[in-house]
Formats: structure tokens, C-alpha cells, sequence
């Protein structure tokens, strides 16, 4: 008997946004984005936890006190969770498998995301990895600019 595969279901139906609270912390996009211009990766650290975050927000998330004191975390860091792409969203083999990767920059408390560039077998890719950034070589201070991890041999 052949197994039954499940099917893609579509469901079409509103997003309702203004039933929504959103708050955008623009000094923290601002901080990270200054540190990206000369490749570094700036954030900020609580006084009074030492929580670091990266992008540094205003106020600490568990104590709940303003943050200002300014810190630069490492380019390396550790692999916390990751996905393998082998297929679009419609379930179509891409012609190229990428990797996202969850990365802990050492001296930060918080993961920034990225490619995993720079591996041979996606099967061998595990959590805990150490990784580092990768920079475009013309940084113009955007998101952008930090192109990919790749794995540290």
C-alpha cells in the first residue's frame, strides 16, 4: 500500500496589524549599524546584570534599567541553532542547499543570523561549532555588510 503524502494546504485570510503593539528601538539599529562602517560588532552591556545584547538596546530586558554603556563583542562565536534549505517553500530541491545559522558572538549574551558558508557537508554541520564573520570587502554600513559565517577549522 503506498503511503499517503500530505498535502500543502493554503489558507487565505487577513493579517490584522493594528491589533498589534510594535515598538522599534531605532537607537539600537543606529549603534549596530555605526559599528558594521569599521567592521565591528557593537553592543551594549547592563550595569547592573552584565547582560550583553547585540544590537544593543536601551534598557536591560531582565532588570529592566537603561543601558549605556557601549561594548565590542568578538567576530567569532558559537553556533547555537541552525536550518539546512534543500527545498523553496513549495518544496522545490534548490539548485544550491544553504545554511542559516543562530550565532552567540563570543561576549554577547544575545545570536545574530546569518549563511554558513565554507562547509563541505551539510550533514556534518552541528550546534556548537565555532564560526566567524565573513565581511564584504566595501562595508557601507548596512546589514549587508556582514555577508556570511564560515566555519573555523
Amino acid at each position: 500500500m503506498a503511503e499517503e503524502r500530505e498535502q500543502t494546504k493554503v489558507f487565505k485570510s487577513n493579517w490584522d496589524l493594528p491589533l498589534y503593539s510594535w515598538r522599534i528601538e531605532a537607537d539600537a539599529l543606529n549603534l549596530f549599524i555605526k559599528g558594521l562602517k569599521e567592521k565591528k560588532i557593537l553592543g551594549r552591556k547592563c550595569s547592573k546584570c552584565g547582560t550583553v545584547y547585540v544590537p544593543g538596546p536601551t534598557y536591560c530586558r531582565k532588570c529592566m534599567v537603561d543601558i549605556e554603556e557601549v561594548v565590542e563583542v568578538g567576530q567569532e562565536g558559537v553556533i547555537g541553532a541552525f536550518t539546512v534549505n534543500l527545498a523553496d517553500i513549495r518544496g522545490n530541491p534548490l539548485p544550491e542547499i544553504s545554511i542559516v545559522v543562530c550565532v552567540k558572538l563570543d561576549g554577547a549574551d544575545s545570536w545574530l543570523m546569518s549563511r554558513l558558508e565554507g562547509w563541505t557537508d551539510w550533514k556534518e554541520v552541528k550546534s556548537g561549532m565555532r564560526v566567524r564573520i565573513v565581511w564584504k570587502d566595501e562595508v557601507k554600513g548596512a546589514l549587508a555588510d556582514l555577508d556570511h559565517f564560515e566555519l573555523i577549522k
